[in-house]
């Protein structure tokens, strides 16, 4: 039965819904009825039809579009997807038209806030008590039930399944921002069911730890280390974390290092994604999304682990949620200047999770990339961007590998290793920061390849560029290439990051400290937190850690 107001009275779209005729580009294939169905494949999807648009006429892109909705939509297997409009299709597309006809309204705005802007005393606020006691209510369900805590936390362990291979590139995994959003957006739903089963606000919404902004915000929010802070009823906090499964010095008090919370290379990045030249979701993914977690969860090698810094496990801790929705935020802000990718193997990816009432959803990326007006909620702050020219980034190839270390390497703590160059690629290195000047972004570039450990140590890594020695210089942080952190190890090497050396290759030069035949790349594992309280070890500086990290290859590439 037809229900939309468009397509209602239409009699060839009438004979589809019946099965008594169809629409493709042999039969039906100009008029008012495709006009109609052009409509709803725009409102189903507005770049359905980026060429012709609503032109009448049912061509190639028209028919490619209907083919995506048998596919993502209607579950038809691509085998069988013709892009012929049939009964299901147009009864479908009727669907879509009349929701886009009459869309839902939502009775109150969802805004997730500034997690120290609810409250910087000791005490509980609102929306963190509200969350706590729905933290207790889904740890209280059944495991196998899917809006327990122990259920949603496991699917942490299905992503990182899905996506073993991801790391093979040093793209990363250009999926981690929507699944995550998903992630949040399910989760979200199921955890306000549980606030207003507890008596608390409707429009309860996670809030966001930015621990980007100066201290105190870049210390744990109050009631996630303060495990003398109960429940109205006299529960145990189910915030707060002691450790092993936190970071003492952060339950302590400490703050975050600016090193790993800033997030200020991936907002620059002028691309989602790009190949080699890792892009906003790859830069994001490593700091200061690994770096952060690896912070807070410390090391996880103790008897119960440390909950933040082992992959499998993070979701467990409370503060995951508050983590992820700063990256959330962080993303939000990113497209105020540039955009997401637009093919379809990416808008049409499609995940499962599930609803407030335990229900399967599969859920396509491109349902999920308007979060104001398809899921509903918004943030508190859009914090402007320091103001910098806009520059054209050409498309290039990627560049060529002119330098690289001999052999894999381990390391506990300080290593220095010296890149060879072949004769060959020696003019190429003399004049990398030509090529830098010349090319702008992307031009010179320095991976860390086959990271293989264990697990997590729980500290982060700083990588150098031909640092000399302390007595000599005294400003490491002028060779620093980048961060990186293990969250995610494994034994088997996929892990590995990219860093854009273009900038520090031209300041190099100039302090005339760029010689082909002496360039060396130093690691250096560090702690993340800085000290504030008595009795901490020195924080933020040099460390050691015993647990051995294998580095398969450095490499240095230019083009």
């Amino acid at each position: 039965m037809i229900v939309s107001a468009l397509f209602q009275g239409d009699g060839v779209l009438a004979a589809i819904a019946a099965g008594l005729d169809t629409m493709s580009r042999t039969r039906n294939d100009a008029g008012d009825a495709v006009g109609k169905v052009q409509t709803a494949l725009l409102s189903w999807d507005p770049n359905s039809l980026p060429v012709h648009g609503i032109d009448k006429a049912y061509g190639g892109e028209t028919e490619a579009a209907v083919r995506r909705f048998q596919i993502s939509v209607l579950r038809t297997p691509a085998a069988a997807a013709t892009g012929e409009l049939g009964p299901r299709a147009v009864l479908g597309l009727d669907q879509v038209q009349a929701t886009a006809e009459n869309p839902p309204t939502r009775s109150t705005e969802r805004i997730r806030r500034n997690v120290w802007r609810l409250s910087t005393g000791r005490g509980w606020d609102q929306t963190l008590l509200a969350y706590a006691q729905a933290v207790c209510t889904m740890q209280a369900r059944p495991a196998d039930d899917p809006t327990s805590w122990e259920f949603q936390a496991n699917l942490y362990r299905a992503y990182r399944a899905t996506f073993a291979d991801a790391r093979d590139s040093q793209d990363g995994n250009r999926f981690f921002l929507p699944w995550h959003r998903m992630y949040l957006y399910f989760f979200e739903q199921i955890l306000r069911a549980a606030v207003i089963d507890n008596g608390g606000p409707a429009d309860f919404a996670l809030p966001y730890w930015n621990y980007g902004n100066p201290e105190p915000q870049s210390t744990l929010p109050y009631p996630f280390r303060d495990t003398g802070l109960a429940l109205p009823d006299g529960s145990p906090n189910p915030l707060a974390l002691a450790a092993p499964l936190r970071n003492a010095d952060l339950m302590a008090g400490d703050p975050l290092s600016p090193t790993i919370t800033s997030s200020f290379t991936a907002m620059w990045q002028p691309s989602f994604a790009g190949a080699m030249r890792t892009g906003f979701s790859g830069q994001l993914e490593n700091i200061p999304h690994g770096a952060v977690h690896a912070a807070i969860g410390g090391d996880p090698g103790g008897e119960l682990g440390a909950l933040m810094s082992n992959a499998d496990s993070a979701p467990r801790d409370p503060i995951f949620w508050l983590h992820h929705a700063n990256l959330d935020r962080l993303w939000v802000q990113w497209l105020e200047r540039h955009a997401n990718p637009t093919d379809g193997d990416w808008l049409d990816a499609e995940f499962r999770f599930f609803d407030a009432d335990g229900r399967p959803v599969d859920c396509p990326v491109r349902d999920v990339l308007d979060h104001v007006d398809r899921l509903g909620y918004r943030y508190d702050d859009q914090a402007q961007l320091p103001v910098r020219p806009q520059r054209v980034v050409p498309v290039a190839p990627n560049p060529t590998l002119v330098a690289s270390s001999p052999g894999p390497t381990e390391l506990t703590g300080r290593t220095t290793v010296g890149l060879e160059v072949s004769p060959s690629s020696l003019p190429v290195v003399e004049h990398a920061p030509d090529t830098a000047a010349a090319a702008g972004f992307g031009a010179v570039l320095l991976t860390v390849d086959g990271l293989a450990a264990q697990r997590n140590p729980g500290c982060v890594y700083h990588v150098y560029m031909n640092l000399p020695d302390a007595e000599v210089d005294g400003k490491p942080e002028h060779h620093l290439a980048g961060t990186f952190s293990l969250f995610g190890v494994d034994a088997d090497g996929r892990l590995g990051f990219t860093f854009d050396i273009t900038a520090l290759v031209q300041a190099l030069a100039s302090a005339y400290r760029w010689d082909p035949a002496a360039l060396t790349v130093t690691v250096q594992p560090v702690r993340p937190t800085t000290k504030t309280h008595a009795g901490a070890v020195e924080s933020g500086l040099p460390t050691k850690t015993t647990l051995p990290l294998r580095i398969g290859r450095i490499g240095l590439f230019v083009g």
